[in-house]
C-alpha cells in the first residue's frame, strides 16, 4: 500500500526519484525528494534546507546505517519518557543548520534568505558530523543529547576522532553511543572507559540498538563510569 502511494501520488508527480536494487521488493526501493519537491516545501516554511536546487539523495552504502538511525529517531519521539522532543539530523548539521538557527526557524522568525547568503561553510573537509542531535525534557529536566550509530565495529582511532569532535563540537551534551547488537556495545564501553578520563565517563552511554528502539528511555543505557556486567 505505501510503495502504491509513493509512486501514484509522488513519483508520477515529480516530488520523488527512485534508485531501485536488482530486487522487486518494496524493501529494496529507495526514494528521494527531488529538487521540485524540495523548493515547494521550501516555499510552504515546512522545511529548512540549504540550497532548494538540489535533490536529496539516498546513499545506499549507508543504507542500513541510516535506516537504523532512523529507527531510533522514532523510537525516541515516541518514548513516553521523554518530553518536548527536538531534533536535528546529521543531514542538517552537514548543511550548516545549527539548534539555534533550526529553533528560530521553527519559530517563524528565521530570513532563510538572509542566513543562505551570509552563511560560510567554516568545516574542515571531510569532517564528520554526529548521527544526531537531540533536546528532551526528562524527569523535569532539560537535556542535550549527542547520538552516534555504530553499525559495524569501528576501528579504534575512529572512535578517538569521534571523541575529539564531540567534545569539542558539544561540550555540554550527554553522548549516547548505540551499537548494532550487544557483543559491539560491550566492546565499545571497554575502549571508551580507556580513552575518555574519569571526570568525563559521567557524560558517555552506551545501549544497543535493540534495547534503543524497544525499551523505556532511561533502561537503555549503560553509564560507563560503571563496570560492565557481561
Amino acid at each position: 500500500m505505501a510503495c502504491h502511494v509513493l509512486r501514484n501520488q509522488y513519483l508520477k508527480r515529480g516530488f520523488l526519484e527512485m534508485t531501485k536494487a536488482e530486487s522487486t521488493t518494496f524493501q529494496d526501493t529507495l526514494y528521494y525528494l527531488t529538487a521540485g519537491a524540495i523548493q515547494i516545501l521550501d516555499e510552504k516554511e515546512k522545511i529548512l534546507v540549504r540550497s532548494t536546487n538540489y535533490p536529496v539523495k539516498v546513499n545506499p552504502h549507508e543504507r542500513n546505517h541510516d535506516l537504523s538511525v532512523q529507527a531510533i529517531r522514532i523510537a525516541f519521539e515516541n518514548n513516553k519518557e521523554l518530553g518536548r522532543l527536538f531534533w536535528l539530523s546529521d543531514f542538517e548539521m552537514r548543511s550548516g543548520i545549527t539548534p539555534a538557527i533550526k529553533k528560530t526557524f521553527l519559530a517563524g522568525e528565521l530570513d532563510k534568505e538572509e542566513w543562505r547568503s551570509n552563511w560560510v561553510n567554516i568545516q574542515i573537509k571531510g569532517r564528520r558530523t554526529p548521527d544526531g542531535y537531540f533536546e528532551a525534557d526528562l524527569e523535569g529536566k532539560r537535556y542535550g543529547f549527542i547520538l552516534e550509530f555504530e553499525n559495524v565495529p569501528n576501528p579504534e582511532a575512529k572512535i578517538s576522532r569521534m571523541i575529539e569532535y564531540l567534545d569539542e563540537s558539544f561540550p555540554e551534551a550527554l553522548r549516547l553511543v548505540v551499537s548494532a547488537d550487544a557483543k559491539n556495545a560491550v566492546r565499545m564501553i571497554n575502549i571508551l572507559r580507556s580513552k575518555i578520563s574519569d571526570r568525563e565517563k559521567h557524560r558517555w552511554y552506551v545501549g544497543n540498538l535493540e534495547k534503543a528502539v524497544t525499551l523505556p528511555f532511561k533502561k537503555i543505557w549503560h553509564q560507563i563510569n560503571h563496570p560492565v556486567i557481561e
